[in-house]
């Protein structure tokens, strides 16, 4: 029987085929592997389709590497066995979606994001991560005009505005791309759970289901030579693996632990939210509560605290007003009803009828702490500190756990329009929440809060006049925060420091480290470690940016201005000038907060406006007009003010002039309490409160100061310091008793001598006066003057050897008398006698600049009834660079 035409085709076809797969087969033998850039999967093996029942290996790595054959006997005695290496000993080979080869690496940063699938969120981070890129990797590209950068780090500065976003240590994914005319940033996190390096030590990824991703972005367009404008956007939201892309939101969602259960019992707690004045407080009017929209009258609330007046209630001071509503017990009959009916409800809403200076709070059986107890979440507050009733609203709310925290917001800016600047941002804050029913995890019921926040800035300069005016307005419950889950995918809703991520940080000094404590500020090595917070403060007197106050630079117990020898130099911040706006005693730049870093304060708006002149280079006058309010209260401040800056000098004389004149007419009722740094002597130093003491209700305030510096008759140098400052009071104030005055006066001289060319000595003096007269008249007056005397001598012994010794005497006086007895804080007379020698060498040693300090120090204080003495031996060691 014939073969046909096509049959013989197909058959030669195949022969052809057969012989091109030896041929490929051979040639893949002879090079002893397979081409690996590319990602075909397995070839048909030719040599091996052969019809026997023998099992085949394909020959591979032991046949390869170590010509190793399954069939052979193993034997070692001539031929020594060569044990198992790594043959990869430059990574792995990596591959891209597209079946691309990449490259033989390691693998550094790895995250995704899979819907729908349990565990669907992985994050990993090799150890390389942080051992050989210190926790940050950057990718970049350029073409022309265009730049792009990608980073993934840990301690990334990341700021897309002071009013939106601002981080110091963001762990996260930053991308940023850049033209003539556009730039634009991409930030994402999986906020809850960024991965710290030590997650990833097993070499497996950091996986959840439930997490809370961020996301930001900003752009920004130049148009034309003067106006630019941008667009914001940051968003912190839960989410779930298990939903895909669509059934999630960035409005959040609620499952898994952060949906335990149902709604059995609300709370809802009215308060007063000026509680300080005791009057005013919140009225209740009428309460109903509504279960998936219908009313529900049967579910009466058991009402504890407040007094009733003329049939409503009133919260005022302190007092609350708890509204509990039992809904298990109250809504259904049966306990099998209850079980059935609260998995499907869907929707609760509380209406109230208040008045007054309220403040409604909530919380149910599933807002919670850690040991179970409710945790009362802010819902509504009123505007402004109404007493009369005039403000009474209808407020209805709907139930929810808070899911998602966004931001939009808009800026513009006018630079040098003829000498003209303006500067703008509007931001709109939406803070979302649903009805938590563990039976429901998708169209979950959705409510939302909306607060806003602005500020414009404008600026004129036309030599020599300026002007310059601000206008601001911030929300109080404006916010910049979002609850996330720990590693157990619960939130405590109590617990700030490890459940809140914040999209603004809390870092006055502008260092590095944030100044508050939350889980995840970078660094962290583990789900529940909080990063530590900067515990030294210092905004303001960190001029050399050394991370250390300049009023401690050898960073010891002793502050600078009181230590031996080296406060000759120093002088205590009392004795220093600056502007205080918001009238709490405390300069502005030296001010520290537990706030997020806004440019304005939230629940506070205004404006300020000044015009000024500059009379000589260095030389200003300025008067202006500023008001503040509280908006949650009747709180305001407002004052008019000038201020005079003169700064000459003389070099034909070797004088220089400093003098300041900040002149103020002043009523302010509106508390700005701070934190500041302080170090007593003989301590290690730390954060302590500063209450506004509110001494500025109706004040005339006048700071002045001068400072000169005559060096005509060098070697002798003359320094002083003259400051002082009043609150004139007018009109009967709560808690002022009389003005409050301070006077502060420094005067210096040294003089140095050269004794030939390696002795040198140099006798110093300095006093010290300060006289202050508190506002209240429970605080003590004080006045003192201290006079200090130095004499220093430095000897070259080598040319690396030098011997420094010194004396040191103070008579200090406490001008006013000695009460009997005596109260704290009064420092009685004193002489003190301080000795120092020193022994300073510097050498070089194993490439490093080597300096050695041996040495002691012996001081004796005498009281007019005991003295006290201390003795200081050391010996340092410090190793620099070489120059």
């Amino acid at each position: 029987m014939g073969i046909g035409k096509k049959t013989r085709s197909t058959v030669i076809a195949a022969i052809l085929v057969l012989l091109v797969l030896q041929g490929r087969a051979a040639a893949d033998l002879a090079a002893g592997f397979f081409n690996p850039y590319v990602a075909s999967g397995p070839r048909i093996s030719a040599e091996t389709i052969t019809p026997a029942l023998r099992k085949w290996y394909l020959p591979q790595t032991l046949y390869q590497m170590y010509e190793w054959k399954n069939w052979d006997y193993t034997n070692y005695a001539r031929r020594q066995y060569s044990r198992y290496v790594d043959t990869e000993l430059e990574g792995d080979r990596y591959y891209d979606i597209y079946g691309n080869y990449i490259t033989r690496g390691w693998r550094i940063y790895d995250w995704d994001q899979e819907q729908p699938t349990e565990l669907g969120s992985r994050v990993f981070k090799a150890p390389e991560f942080g051992s050989w890129f210190n926790r940050l990797v950057v990718s970049s590209t350029s073409h022309g005009q265009f730049y792009s950068s990608l980073m993934v780090g840990e301690l990334i500065r990341t700021t897309l505005t002071p009013m939106t976003f601002s981080k110091p240590l963001f762990d996260g994914v930053q991308w940023d791309l850049a033209t003539d005319k556009y730039q634009m940033t991409l930030l994402a996190s999986r906020a809850n759970n960024p991965a710290p390096v030590a997650i990833s030590r097993d070499n497996q990824p950091s996986s959840t289901t439930v997490f809370t991703n961020l996301l930001g972005w900003r752009g920004v367009m130049q148009m034309g030579d003067f106006l630019k404008l941008g667009g914001t956007y940051v968003n912190a939201g839960h989410w779930n693996s298990n939903l895909n892309v669509a059934q999630n939101s960035l409005k959040g969602t609620l499952s898994g632990r952060l949906n335990p259960g149902n709604v059995r019992r609300l709370v809802v707690r009215l308060a007063d939210d000026s509680p300080e004045d005791g009057v005013g407080g919140a009225l209740l009017y009428r309460e109903r509560i509504f279960i998936d929209g219908v009313e529900h009258p049967e579910i009466k609330p058991l009402v504890d605290g407040g007094v009733q007046r003329r049939g409503l209630i009133e919260a005022s001071g302190g007092d609350v007003v708890l509204l509990t509503y039992d809904i298990e017990r109250d809504f259904f009959p049966t306990l099998e009803d209850s079980i059935k009916d609260l998995q499907e409800i869907h929707r609760i809403e509380v209406e109230l009828v208040v008045a007054n200076d309220y403040l409604v709070e909530v919380t149910s059986n599933l807002q919670t702490n850690n040991t179970g107890e409710p945790v009362f979440l802010p819902q509504a507050k009123a505007a402004g500190n109404i007493r009369d009733g005039s403000n009474q609203r209808v407020l209805r709310f709907d139930y929810g756990l808070p899911t998602a925290n966004e931001i939009l917001g808009m800026t513009f800016e006018v630079s040098d329009l003829a000498g003209f600047n303006l500067r703008g941002e509007f931001d709109l804050n939406r803070r979302y929440r649903r009805f938590p029913n563990q039976s429901i995890i998708r169209n979950q019921q959705l409510a939302e809060n909306q607060a806003q926040a602005y500020y414009v800035t404008a600026s004129q300069i036309r030599y020599p006049w300026f002007a310059y005016g601000e206008i601001f307005s911030m929300d109080p419950d404006y916010n910049t925060s979002m609850f996330i889950p720990d590693g157990r995918g619960v939130v405590n809703y109590e617990n700030e420091l490890v459940y809140l991520y914040e999209f603004v940080d809390d870092n006055d000094d502008q260092d590095r480290y944030p100044d508050w404590k939350r889980r995840y500020t970078g660094g962290g090595s583990t789900d529940t470690d909080l990063q530590v917070a900067d515990r030294e403060v210092f905004p303001g007197y960190d001029e050399n940016n050394d991370l250390v106050s300049d009023f401690n630079q050898n960073d010891n117990s002793q502050p600078d201005y009181v230590e031996p020898f080296i406060r000759y130099r120093v002088d205590p911040l009392e004795f220093l000038f600056g502007t205080d706006m918001n009238n709490n005693t405390i300069i502005d730049r030296f001010e520290n907060d537990h706030e997020p870093d806004f440019p304005y304060k939230r629940d506070h708006e205004g404006y300020n406006i000044y015009v000024g002149v500059e009379l000589t280079p260095g030389s200003r006058v300025m008067i202006g007009r500023f008001r503040e309010d509280q908006l949650g209260s009747n709180r305001r401040s407002k004052a008019t003010y000038g201020l005079l800056t003169w700064a000459a000098d003389y070099p034909n004389h070797s004088l220089e002039i400093q003098s300041f004149d900040f002149l103020r007419s002043v009523q302010d009722n509106i508390p700005d309490d701070v934190i500041m740094w302080v170090q007593p002597p003989l301590s290690g130093g730390g954060m302590e409160d500063v209450l506004d003491p509110l001494i500025a209700q109706d004040a005339l305030i006048n700071t002045a100061y001068l400072q000169a510096d005559y060096l005509r008759w060098a070697p002798l140098n003359l320094h002083a310091k003259l400051k002082h400052e009043i609150y004139h009071q007018r009109g009967d104030q709560e808690g002022i008793d009389r003005d409050q005055h301070l006077l502060g006066l420094v005067t210096k001289a040294d003089y140095n001598i050269d004794i030939g060319p390696l002795w040198r000595i140099q006798p110093k003096w300095k006093q010290l006066y300060m006289s202050k007269t508190p506002a209240q008249s429970d605080q003590l007056k004080t006045q003192e003057l201290s006079q200090i005397f130095f004499l220093v001598s430095q000897n070259e012994l080598t040319n690396t050897l030098r011997l420094e010794s010194g004396l040191e005497y103070e008579i200090f006086r406490n001008l006013r008398a000695r009460p009997d007895p005596v109260p704290v804080g009064y420092l009685d007379d004193f002489r003190q006698f301080v000795l120092a020698a020193q022994f300073t060498n510097a050498s070089a040693y194993l490439g490093y600049q080597l300096t050695a300090n041996f040495g002691c120090r012996w001081e004796r204080r005498n009281f007019r009834d005991e003295s006290e003495s201390n003795t200081v031996i050391f010996l340092r060691m410090i190793a620099g660079l070489q120059d």
